[in-house]
């Protein structure tokens, strides 16, 4: 053993770099033992990063400056660069400040964590239910800012004195009594968000909103004995509020109906909106007759107001969510705007929520919808550039839930719910039906020049060509050779007035094509044709290459006229075979001036894209070799390349086993390469991919609203967007045929399949739906994006037409095959 120094030890210095130890903390031991750790560094660097965090989210992510929300997260960022300044200073007043700002992330966690749940609540009980995806993501944004404060918060307290009342062997009774009246008060706060949320009720027709409609039929028995109106008689569309005689409120009837009625010039006819309000314990039914007695026999529409509420506010920044999409009108004293108005206006996509994003859009902007209630100025006044506070706009508003009926022509009573539907069945005719009016929609799109028309506003009718793909323009044409042609139903030479609309819009996309090569020898198209770029994008030649194909068949019956675009696809064959790596995969540019692929990230899509395209090209060249045409054994191997490579290597990481992006073109490059070139583990990556994105159909056991059931979301706050449900539809119709040549269980597919249509039937605009619609161009057996945003493009009713009629092929409602007959796998 060491024999002790008989010199007194020089009393040890305290570390510079370390906060000063808790007084009960026991001294070293013996000289020469190691100090504890530095932690001036660790702590100034590691706030220093928190705190530009939390600048940033109290600048960006409320929609207004100085909520509670920025101020409180401003606070704390301001913290943390003060403890980064005094640690690494350094200076005595670091370890205070590392203790202040711990304990302050602790406050701002528990602050946060209220909140959340406070407007889950809420939302959840205006909703009727949360979803899982959104439960999901105030999950996800609760664990971000536990990981950015808990930890720190817990070290800091820990390093500078711990808490006193952790030390002791039980608590007082003052902070267990505190902290016992803390959770009570959080409790009933809570509960009171829970009725906050709940709107009061009020007297409808029939007594109950299961006879509603049985009493409105009887009161318009005398609906066919009113006059006809006009052959030019306008739409039902008005966004000027009903004017009623007092506020709706709990005990008083109220029924908005909107009709035509004649106008001074007896060829025409006006729109007439009156709000109905008999006294209290009468039946608002009655009172229909008298108030249709000049109103014409054209499209009624009829809105009981069942409930009524003041508008609340769901939370710090969601605001835009205190209404419901399609479901809830709103009011400012006696004025009030039905849910139909406000899917007119688009008023549940105008909030922007994060300033710095202005793209990212969702729910309501108060300051608009009160602006078309006819109040020039919110309460408070305009506050300058900040706009007025949140209270402000809230004040005086009513939120109504209304049950929405429609009356057509010829006196058919409809129950819609939003903008849908949710009576109409899914059947052989509805299915036929819905993908007929997609078709003639679609043909009624295209101009002269063969260009689409790209974006309707249902109700205004104004059109536009402007934002022109020439991947969606591609896209459109290839559902109209696949789905649209009779090659589907028989053999049947395609109708003369689709063969035409075909030929205008190849023709286009002939005309956007540059060539380069030798002898120009690879083509890749470009818009506008005459630009003066040399770097082709991947994605609208190879579309372009699968409408080509598509459509050769339907161009004409002798092999002449299916070969008039023979060159043009081997140009932009070898324009999508230049791109391909050496892994397989595909390079999404080329650079014409020197015929070389661009190396960089893919888009989405594009990659699905090329494998259908050539394995179309495959099928192609082996059936019918031309010089025109590459080698149908050089097609083979980049087929082969591509479905190795996207099988087994473009999604081998971690995330495969939880998510996958959009994959939906793979499915059907799959089902296209069914009938001569079969992989199982590119077969496998499809149907992995649909089992995943199979679990973001809402069912009936996702407690959600019955009209969401079938939709591709994340519960009852957000609807469903029409797009992305009937992209999963037809990649599941794909991977359903795909199931079918490899022998497998297609029952649970099936009933996923029929939920999905029947989705996308009752989100198709109707002569039931259509009562508001303009009457300048066609609207019906187009798609919106949602229930709660009417605009329609080209590609929504592309993509829904493709579902509804791949699908329905799979399901045996409508006629002809989607697949090829299989080959051996």
């Amino acid at each position: 053993m060491q024999a002790p120094d008989p010199a007194p030890p020089a009393p040890p210095e305290p570390p510079r770099d370390s906060a000063p130890p808790p007084a009960d903390a026991p001294a070293p031991a013996a000289r020469g033992a190691a100090p504890p750790p530095p932690r001036r560094w660790a702590v100034g660097l590691l706030s220093l990063l928190h705190a530009p965090v939390f600048a940033w989210g109290a600048l960006s992510l409320p929609f207004r400056p100085f909520t509670l929300f920025a101020v409180v997260t401003a606070a704390l960022a301001l913290l943390h660069a003060a403890t980064a300044a005094l640690s690494l200073a350094p200076h005595p007043l670091a370890p205070r400040a590392f203790r202040v700002t711990s304990l302050a992330s602790l406050g701002y966690l528990a602050f946060l964590s209220y909140g959340l749940l406070s407007s889950a609540v809420y939302v959840a009980s205006l909703n009727r239910g949360l979803g899982v995806g959104i439960a999901a993501a105030l999950l996800a944004v609760w664990g971000v800012v536990a990981l950015l404060t808990l930890p720190f918060a817990c070290w800091g307290v820990a390093s500078t004195g711990g808490l006193a009342p952790l030390r002791r062997r039980s608590f007082p009774r003052a902070t267990l009594a505190a902290l016992s009246a803390l959770a009570l008060l959080a409790a009933l706060a809570l509960l009171l968000r829970h009725r906050n949320a709940k709107a009061d009720v009020l007297p409808v027709p029939g007594g109950a909103t299961s006879r509603t409609g049985a009493a409105l039929r009887e009161a318009l028995s005398s609906f066919e004995a009113l006059p006809a109106p006009p052959a030019k008689a306008p739409s039902l569309m008005t966004t000027a509020p009903a004017a009623c005689a007092a506020p709706p409120e709990p005990g008083r009837p109220t029924l908005v109906v909107t009709h035509l009625a004649r106008a001074q010039d007896p060829g025409r006819a006006r729109v007439v909106t009156r709000c109905l309000q008999p006294p209290p314990g009468e039946d608002a039914a009655a009172s229909l007759p008298a108030a249709l007695a000049d109103a014409l026999r054209g499209p009624l529409k009829i809105d009981v107001v069942s409930a009524v509420q003041p508008l609340g506010s769901p939370g710090p920044g969601l605001i835009g969510l205190s209404l419901r999409p399609g479901l809830d009108g709103i009011c400012l004293a006696e004025r009030c705007l039905m849910p139909w108005q406000l899917i007119a206006l688009d008023a549940f996509n105008t909030n922007t929520p994060l300033a710095g994003v202005p793209d990212f859009r969702f729910g309501v902007d108060l300051a608009a919808l009160r602006r078309a209630l006819g109040e020039p100025e919110p309460p408070g006044g305009a506050a300058g550039r900040l706009g007025p506070a949140e209270g402000a706009l809230r004040s005086g508003l009513l939120r109504i839930e209304t049950l929405s009926y429609t009356v057509d022509r010829a006196g058919a009573l409809h129950l819609l719910s939003r903008i849908g539907e949710p009576g109409v069945e899914l059947t052989e005719a509805t299915v036929q039906q819905a993908a007929a009016a997609a078709r003639r929609y679609i043909l009624a799109a295209q101009r002269k020049d063969g260009m689409f028309r790209y974006i309707v506003d249902p109700f205004t009718g104004r059109a536009s060509f402007d934002g022109f793909s020439i991947a969606r323009q591609a896209g459109t044409t290839l559902a109209l050779c696949e789905l649209g042609a009779g090659a589907g139903a028989g053999g049947a030479p395609a109708p003369k007035e689709l063969r035409t609309t075909v030929q205008r819009s190849l023709a286009l996309l002939a005309k956007l094509e540059r060539r380069a090569g030798d002898g120009g020898a690879v083509g890749a198209l470009f818009y506008p044709a005459d630009g003066r770029g040399t770097v082709a994008n991947l994605n609208p030649t190879a579309l372009s290459l699968v409408a080509f194909l598509s459509c050769r068949d339907v161009l004409g019956e002798t092999r002449e006229a299916r070969a008039a675009h023979d060159a043009l696809i081997g140009r932009l064959a070898r324009m999508v075979l230049a791109t391909q790596r050496d892994d397989g995969g595909f390079a999404p540019q080329l650079d014409l001036a020197r015929v070389a692929p661009v190396l960089g990230p893919t888009q989405l899509y594009e990659g699905g894209q090329s494998v259908l395209a050539l394995s179309l090209l495959e099928d192609l060249a082996a059936r019918e070799p031309a010089p025109e045409l590459p080698p149908a054994a050089e097609v083979r191997a980049a087929v082969d390349r591509a479905m190795d490579y996207y099988a087994n290597r473009y999604w081998d990481h971690f995330a495969s086993d939880f998510v996958y992006m959009e994959e939906n073109w793979h499915c059907l490059a799959a089902r296209a390469a069914l009938g001569r070139h079969r992989r199982d583990d590119y077969e496998r990556f499809c149907l992995d991919y649909v089992a995943f994105k199979s679990r973001l159909v809402l069912d009936e056991g996702s407690e959600v609203a019955p009209d969401l059931v079938g939709g591709y979301g994340f519960g009852n706050v957000l609807p469903p967007h029409n797009t992305a449900t009937a992209g999963f539809g037809e990649a599941l119709a794909a991977a359903m045929a795909v199931k079918a040549a490899r022998g497998e269980d297609l029952g649970r597919d099936r009933a996923l399949m029929e939920r999905v249509l029947r989705f996308l039937v009752r989100q198709q605009w109707s002569p039931a739906t259509c009562f508001a619609c303009s009457r300048d161009v066609v609207v019906e057996g187009g798609f919106g994006e949602s229930m709660a945003s009417p605009r329609i493009r080209i590609d929504y009713v592309q993509h829904a037409w493709a579902a509804l009629g791949h699908g329905g092929r799979m399901l045996g409602l409508v006629p002809g095959r989607s697949a090829p007959q299989a080959g051996p796998p």
